[in-house]
């Protein structure tokens, strides 16, 4: 593999790295947030259950980014596993290693 396939990689890595990161930071913030709403409740008099909806619907979003960064993949990043297998194939079985 030459230099830039080498850089693409780093790239295509470094990109999943930071999307992880980010749905890790927005896990954080949703759960402090949602604490935060829970006590207002309480503090409030705690009649209907007003912060699930909120938590609830953000939940929702969450799950979404939880998909985003752990399951699905950009099409880039198809193209160039598609075209690393074609390259695999085509080298003989001495040059698969490197």
């Amino acid at each position: 593999m030459d230099d830039f396939g080498r850089a693409a990689l780093r790239e295509r890595e470094a990109v999943r790295i930071a999307r992880r990161q980010w749905f890790w930071l927005d896990l954080i913030v949703w759960a402090a947030i949602s604490v935060f709403l829970f006590v207002i409740w309480l503090l409030t008099g705690g009649d209907f259950p007003w912060f699930v909806i909120p938590a609830g619907a953000w939940a929702i979003v969450l799950v979404a980014h939880a998909a985003f960064a752990f399951i699905l993949r950009s099409p880039e990043d198809i193209l160039l596993e598609r075209e690393q297998r074609q390259r695999a194939q085509a080298l003989p079985p001495d040059d698969r290693t490197r």
